[in-house]
């Protein structure tokens, strides 16, 4: 892991993040992630605005307008991908660090961000599949429980 890191960050950053007061930098991490994502959707909405207006100026009604915002927000941007990376990124340095403290993931902040993230991806598709045809959720089988 700590090879991937060093092809972005350098090896000093990276051992210092390790060295000291690790216990608050997971929800720091976390804090940061979360603004990152935050900060994409608003860049959306910002956009998605700009061409409401944009459109209002060139005489288009409330329905264009509305679509036009809609279309707008909705289309990924190019920053989108590198903002997702890095707020990803961010989160599993956070676990990385809760594992090397010895802490309960079931209370690390970056691992129950990325768990609830990773989970309603997963929902969503068992869903998707469900309404297309029920034997697409053979594709999901249950994993096993361990007793």
């Amino acid at each position: 892991m700590s090879e991937r890191a060093a092809e972005y960050v350098t090896e000093e950053t990276w051992k210092q993040l390790f060295s000291r007061r690790r216990r608050r930098r997971c929800k720091l991490l976390a804090e940061m992630a979360a603004a990152i994502l935050t900060g994409k959707k608003l860049l959306h909405d910002m956009v998605g605005a700009i061409a409401a207006w944009f459109v209002s100026l060139l005489g288009g009604d409330r329905i264009v307008q509305a679509f036009a915002r809609q279309l707008a927000t909705n289309i990924p941007l190019p920053p989108d991908t590198k903002m997702v990376a890095a707020a990803r990124g961010l989160q599993v340095t956070g676990v990385l660090l809760c594992i090397v403290n010895g802490d309960d993931l079931t209370r690390c902040q970056c691992f129950i961000d990325l768990a609830l993230e990773e989970t309603k991806t997963q929902v969503k598709k068992i869903l998707l599949a469900a309404m297309e045809d029920w034997s697409a959720l053979a594709h999901f089988p249950a994993k096993p429980t361990v007793v």
